[in-house]
């Protein structure tokens, strides 16, 4: 009998040990999503960023900077050379399309904002930046369709209401800015499927475009 109740007592100290261990566990996972910091501007914009339309110059443009963090793991973005289609040339055919010739242009690199899968969906109808974007060191061909001209950085705006995609650099002038304007597709995804932002470059077979996270969903231009 004794023998018994020191078994039980030994099983009933097992078991809160492993509670114990267990709700360690549960709360130290708990925490790894907060290894990047959390993007304020998932629900307020700062002072001087524009609410619905993208910023119009280098003022409201840095306003809309404030705070927020890209992300340079390589993982997390993307590098690699466009894709160029063009009607005119003689050169290769586009898989599937033999109207057009698919070269590779500009080395190009994309960066995610950190937080970005935590954007709200107001905010996102207010419009946010999500990625940043570049032409390598050493690159002299734009490449228009995504605002990207060498020497000078391009922030991915987007607003989904309505869906509304703008690649936007400092003109010259440093004051003004140049905004390329473009759709939005979004693939949606339940609540918390991401962990952290992320920032690719995909081609889709008709165009090459970026795809980033925004809230818990995907967007392309």
């Amino acid at each position: 009998m004794t023998s018994a109740l020191l078994s039980r007592g030994h099983l009933a100290l097992r078991i809160g040990l492993f509670g114990v261990l267990l709700t360690l566990i549960v709360a130290g996972c708990s925490s790894v999503h907060y290894v990047y910091p959390t993007n304020v501007q998932g629900f307020i914009l700062p002072p001087g960023c524009p609410s619905g339309s993208a910023p119009a110059d280098s003022s409201q443009l840095n306003a809309c900077l404030n705070g927020l963090e890209f992300d340079t793991i390589p993982s997390m973005g993307d590098e690699q050379r466009l894709m160029v289609r063009d009607s005119t040339p003689s050169g290769p055919r586009c898989h599937g399309d033999t109207l057009f010739a698919c070269t590779y242009g500009p080395l190009a690199k994309i960066e995610p904002v950190k937080g970005a899968e935590l954007y709200s969906d107001s905010a996102l109808s207010q419009g946010r930046i999500i990625a940043r974007m570049y032409l390598r060191a050493g690159e002299t061909e734009d490449y228009p369709k995504l605002g990207l001209v060498p020497g000078d950085t391009t922030y991915w705006w987007v607003r989904t209401s309505p869906d509304t995609s703008a690649f936007i650099h400092r003109a010259a002038s440093e004051s003004d800015l140049v905004s390329t304007m473009r759709g939005l597709e979004r693939t949606m995804h339940d609540p918390g499927s991401f962990q952290q932002g992320f920032a690719s470059w995909v081609w889709d077979e008709e165009d090459e475009k970026a795809n980033g996270a925004c809230g818990s969903s995907c967007c392309r231009p």
